[in-house]
């Protein structure tokens, strides 16, 4: 399954949620995701074919173990994901398979579905707050026509294409560090 996704910054977080309100959508409930990733020590960030591996727990529960594949840019990307139940004995493996820390970060997210589109406002610790809309796809799908979709909704919603992000948190958080991508 191929993920593809925008994401844009929020300037407005109240009018953001107005807005969503308006346009008849409705949030799930706030969850905590506690997200720590992993790449090769020579892979490249946001790099056509890098290869990151994600463990994600959820409201200090449910843990997932997310494998993602670049294909033509950061938020553009093959992505396989598994229930597991061991976030400890999962990291021990992935540092024997040569994978290294790369990013360690906490958001609370609020989700809901538009239709096959779904639909992300973040609020990220030490970077602000985003919204995200994404769409599962079959690997052949065409990216230029997947993202005109999403950016159609953003606009209903007032997202302005001035405030748009082309990387994922990880790299955000390394770089507001002063860390290499």
């Amino acid at each position: 399954m191929r993920e593809i996704e925008i994401k844009a910054r929020v300037d407005n977080h109240t009018v953001l949620l107005e807005n969503l309100v308006n346009a008849g959508v409705t949030l799930g409930q706030p969850l905590t995701q506690h997200d720590v990733v992993y790449l090769k020590p020579d892979a490249k960030s946001g790099s056509k074919d890098t290869i990151g591996l994600r463990i994600r727990t959820e409201n200090d529960s449910v843990i997932r173990f997310t494998l993602k594949k670049i294909v033509s840019g950061g938020l553009d990307k093959i992505e396989h994901e598994i229930e597991v139940d061991n976030s400890e004995e999962l990291a021990a493996m992935i540092n024997l398979l040569g994978f290294e820390l790369y990013s360690d970060l906490t958001k609370i997210r609020r989700k809901t579905k538009v239709g096959a589109i779904e639909i992300c406002v973040d609020e990220v610790s030490g970077l602000g707050n985003f919204i995200e809309a994404e769409m599962l796809v079959g690997d052949d799908a065409d990216h230029d026509t997947v993202v005109t979709e999403l950016w159609k909704l953003f606009t209903r919603l007032g997202i302005k294409k001035v405030n748009e992000i082309h990387e994922g948190y990880d790299i955000l958080d390394r770089r507001s560090r002063g860390l290499p991508l």
